[in-house]
């Protein structure tokens, strides 16, 4: 019987979309970066329509779809690590079975199922508890990424009066780091400067190794000399590396030169509240 409703269903919904006509569940596609991941939600949005939702339309301790329609698919564009657990990048479809305290959160590798017909937990590849909490009641179905913070986030299902928050963190520097060297590998001879320029501010404001920032930043400025900003770069990994007298230098000949570029143009030099604020904080903080 629920093979043939859902057939219906699919026929039906066939012809609403060649005529263009409202769906009872929108459709809707969210894509959030964290870091340098992007996580892709494609998803059916149900309405409560005056009906009691969970423990009632979805009943509690039982597989739910999350959602309507289709399944709900999520599309992590790396590998990421999901509560406690890495998820390679791909597509997955989510199910969940709610409870009043907590639900179970699952990844599944079958993106093709309507409803929990065909559903194998044998194709999980993530299976989770989440709590439960308690919400101001919500007319329709929502997933969103909330709390974003550098290499983390949660990702957020609401819905009536409850939802989850699962726990997502990315790997920012590894990619990062790679994308660096990429680009050092393809970029073109009159971007070079600029790429290591941009390296350097990487690896040193992120700790990584400040002996290959500044080899980084003196490649820039040996390819492109007259960049006011590569030099004031240089005195900031001056400094991170322990030299600031040698860092208040360089960053004076860097405001200099950017007032000579701006004269020359006749036009004013606008960073200088910057420079000055960075010497007066490695001034104090030598």
């Amino acid at each position: 019987m629920k093979k043939l409703l859902a057939a219906l269903f699919l026929l039906g919904s066939m012809g609403l979309n060649a005529q263009e006509l409202p769906q009872p569940s929108p459709s809707a596609k969210l894509t959030q970066r964290v870091g340098l991941t992007d996580f892709t939600v494609d998803y059916s949005r149900p309405g409560m329509k005056g009906r009691e939702i969970f423990g009632s339309l979805v009943p509690f301790n039982e597989l739910w779809r999350t959602g309507a329609n289709k399944a709900t698919a999520l599309t992590l564009s790396t590998d990421a690590v999901i509560g406690e657990t890495k998820v390679e990048a791909g597509t997955y479809s989510i199910f969940t079975i709610p409870s009043e305290e907590a639900w179970i959160f699952i990844l599944n590798k079958n993106t093709e199922l309507w409803g929990t017909d065909g559903y194998d937990e044998e194709m999980d590849v993530l299976r989770m508890e989440v709590e439960a909490s308690k919400i101001e009641s919500l007319e329709t179905f929502t997933i969103d990424f909330q709390n974003i913070m550098g290499a983390k986030a949660e990702m957020v299902i609401a819905w009536s009066n409850m939802q989850i928050a699962i726990p997502i963190e990315v790997d920012i520097q590894n990619q990062a780091v790679a994308n660096i060297e990429m680009a050092l590998r393809n970029s073109d001879k009159e971007d070079l400067w600029r790429v290591n320029r941009n390296a350097a501010t990487y690896y040193s404001r992120n700790d990584i190794d400040q002996e290959k920032a500044m080899k980084f930043i003196n490649t820039s400025l040996e390819l492109n000399p007259k960049s006011w900003y590569s030099v004031l770069v240089k005195a900031e990994v001056m400094y991170n590396s322990g030299m600031a007298k040698e860092a208040i230098k360089t960053a004076k000949e860097a405001m200099e030169m950017g007032i000579a570029e701006a004269e020359a143009n006749d036009q004013e030099f606008q960073y200088t509240g910057l420079v000055e604020g960075m010497i007066e904080s490695w001034s104090t903080n030598k």
